[in-house]
C-alpha cells in the first residue's frame, strides 16, 4: 500500500509518552511522536477516521516534572502496525479557544529547542 504524501509541515518531536482517555484513565496507547497540531500514537486499539478523544499525557518540558496536559485530539488515519496487534494513527489536535492553541505552540517551541 502506498503512503500518503507528507503534509506535515512543522518539526515532531520524538516524544514517547503514554496517552490516557481522560474519561476513563484507561491508556490509548503511546505517542511515537508529536508536535502543537497532533501526535502519531501507536494504539492499542483501532480508531476510526473522525473520532475524537479527551486524552491526557505528560508532556516533558526539560524539568524534573513534566506538564499534564489534556487536549481533545481527532483521528485522522490509522493503519496496523507492521506484524503486531498494535495500531500506529494519526491524530489531529482540536483547540476549542486561540488561547488553547497559543499555550500548546509555546510549549512545543520551547521544547523544539530542546530537541
Amino acid at each position: 500500500m502506498e503512503q500518503p504524501a507528507e503534509r506535515r509541515r512543522e518539526p515532531r518531536l520524538p516524544i514517547v509518552t503514554e496517552v490516557y482517555e481522560q474519561k476513563t484513565c484507561n491508556s490509548l496507547g503511546h505517542t511515537a511522536d508529536i508536535n502543537a497540531q497532533g501526535m502519531m500514537l501507536v494504539a492499542k486499539g483501532q480508531f476510526n477516521i473522525g473520532e475524537e478523544k479527551r486524552v491526557s499525557m505528560d508532556i516533558p518540558n526539560g524539568k524534573k516534572k513534566p506538564i499534564r496536559t489534556s487536549l481533545t485530539a481527532q483521528c485522522r488515519w490509522c493503519e496496523p502496525h507492521l506484524d503486531t496487534p498494535f495500531n500506529n494513527c494519526g491524530f489531529k489536535f482540536i483547540y476549542p479557544s486561540p488561547y488553547d492553541g497559543e499555550y500548546i505552540e509555546t510549549l512545543f517551541m520551547g521544547l523544539t529547542k530542546q530537541y
